[in-house]
């Protein structure tokens, strides 16, 4: 067997920790980048809410849980597909 075979049966063996382990990679580098839709210019977090500057329409908890669907659903395609 060659390493992307291995590699294959190892995901679909393991589609949850796959998906829990890419989940935790992007959340880093979303922190660690600190976009500016998502952070002041002081490195905080902007609150939730529309109309102001210091607000925005996608808080932090709502990219955790968009960004943990799209992982799973992400590992799930390619396990189905490649």
């Amino acid at each position: 067997m060659n390493n992307i075979t291995q590699l294959n049966i190892f995901i679909s063996r393991h589609v949850t920790v796959v998906s829990i382990v890419l989940f935790i990679i992007f959340f880093y580098l979303i922190k660690v980048l600190k976009p500016a839709f998502l952070f002041k210019p002081d490195g905080s977090m902007r609150e939730f809410g529309i109309g102001y500057k210091n607000k925005t329409i996608l808080p932090m908890w709502l990219v955790a849980i968009l960004l943990s669907m799209l992982c799973y659903l992400g590992v799930l395609y390619y396990v189905t597909y490649f």
